[in-house]
C-alpha cells in the first residue's frame, strides 16, 4: 500500500496542545476511520511526523499556532492489528522447566497469549501445552490448569497443574503469595530522572487501577482510591549508559504491574509501547518487544510441600538487546 502524506497547519485552537494527541484528534478526518492515540505516538517514535519541516520524536511536544505538521503514513502498517505479531507455537520437550505427574512448568517465549483470548483463532500457551501432552501421552483431552499469567510479549517461566488433585493447592501457591516470581527487566531512564538519585534497591507500595481505556488496550497506574494494593522489590543488576538492568519481585499479581511501578519511578522497560513509549527506543529500535523476562519460579510443592526452583535462561533477543546496550 503507497505511503500517504497527510498535512496540517495548526490554529489558535492547538496552542498548547501535545503532538500525539492532536494526532489522535486530526487523524481520523483524514484517514476516515479511528485512530487510536497509541497509534499517533508510533508514527511520532517511528519518525514519520514533521513539524516545520524537522522530524520530531517527542509525543508531548507542545505545539503553537501556524505550525506545519506533516504525517507520512502506510495504512496497511498503521491499522494493522497488534496481534499480527502473535506467533503459532508448538511446544518442544526442550522448553519444559519442570514436570512431574501433577505440575508442568514451561519456558514460555515472546509473542504468545499465556491463555485463551476471546479470538479463538488465536494460539495461546494454554492450548500449546494442551496439545503437546495429548500428542506426547496419547490422551485426547488431558487436564491443564491455569495458575497464572504473563502478558503476550513477556517471556519466561509459566506453571500449569496436570491434575485436579493439585489444582486448589497450585492456585494457592499465587492467591496466597507462597511462591516467588523473579524478573529480568531492561528500562531505560526518562530525561528527567537523575541518575544520581537512583538508588540500587528500592520497594514501591501503593494501589494500582485503571486510568485509561480509550485505547484498545487499558492503561493502569496509582490511583488514590478504588484500586488494588501492589507491592514490588527492585534492584539494580547492571547500570549502562543506553539502559539499565533491573530485578524485579513483586509481592503481589497486579495487572501490568512491573510495568506501571518502573514507568512511574522514571525508568520504563525497554521496548513499552504502552508505559513507555514517550522516550523508548523500542520497539523497532534497540528493543524488538517488551524486554520483561520472568527468569525464576520459587514455590512448595503442593503435594510434598519440597521448595522447587525453576530457572529460565534470557532468551536470545533479550541476550542480544542487552550485549547492545552493553557495547554503545
Amino acid at each position: 500500500m503507497p505511503i500517504k502524506k497527510v498535512k496540517l497547519i495548526t490554529t489558535a485552537d492547538h496552542a498548547a496542545k501535545r503532538l500525539d494527541q492532536t494526532l489522535a484528534d486530526w487523524l481520523p478526518e483524514v484517514l476516515g476511520r479511528p485512530v487510536p492515540k497509541a497509534k499517533g505516538r508510533k508514527l511520532i517514535m517511528a519518525g514519520a511526523v514533521y513539524l516545520n519541516g524537522r522530524p520530531v520524536r517527542i509525543p508531548s511536544k507542545e505545539l503553537f499556532p501556524g505550525a506545519t505538521i506533516e504525517a507520512y503514513i502506510d495504512p496497511g502498517k498503521l491499522f494493522q492489528d497488534s496481534t499480527s505479531r502473535d506467533r503459532k507455537f508448538e511446544l518442544t520437550a526442550d522448553r519444559i522447566l519442570f514436570e512431574d505427574e501433577d505440575l508442568i512448568v514451561i519456558d514460555k517465549p515472546p509473542g504468545l497469549p499465556a491463555q485463551p483470548t476471546l479470538d479463538k483463532a488465536r494460539d495461546n500457551l494454554f492450548a500449546a501445552v494442551s496439545r503437546f501432552l495429548s500428542r506426547r501421552d496419547g490422551v485426547v483431552k488431558p487436564y491443564v490448569g491455569v495458575h497464572h499469567r504473563l502478558d503476550r510479549d513477556t517471556s519466561g517461566v509459566v506453571l500449569f497443574s496436570k491434575s485436579q488433585r493439585v489444582n486448589a493447592a497450585a492456585g494457592e501457591i499465587f492467591s496466597n503469595h507462597l511462591g516467588v516470581k523473579i524478573y529480568r527487566a531492561l528500562t531505560v531512564p526518562r530525561p528527567n530522572r537523575l541518575r544520581s538519585k537512583l538508588e540500587k534497591e528500592w520497594t514501591i507500595k501503593n494501589y494500582l487501577g485503571k486510568i485509561s481505556s480509550t485505547s484498545k488496550r487499558a492503561r493502569y497506574g496509582a490511583v488514590d482510591s478504588e484500586g488494588d494494593l501492589a507491592e514490588t522489590s527492585f534492584r539494580v543488576i547492571a547500570e549502562h549508559r543506553l539502559g539499565i538492568l533491573i530485578e524485579a519481585i513483586p509481592r503481589t499479581g497486579r495487572t501490568h504491574q512491573i510495568r506501571v511501578h518502573l514507568s512511574e519511578y522514571g525508568l520504563p522497560i525497554l521496548g513499552d509501547d504502552l508505559y513507555g513509549v514517550d522516550n523508548n527506543p523500542g520497539p523497532d529500535g534497540l528493543a524488538p518487544r517488551l524486554m520483561l523476562h520472568a527468569a525464576q519460579l520459587i514455590f512448595p510443592h503442593p503435594i510434598t510441600r519440597r521448595e522447587i526452583y525453576v530457572k529460565s535462561p534470557l532468551p536470545t533477543d533479550f541476550a542480544q538487546c542487552l550485549n547492545r546496550i552493553e557495547a554503545r
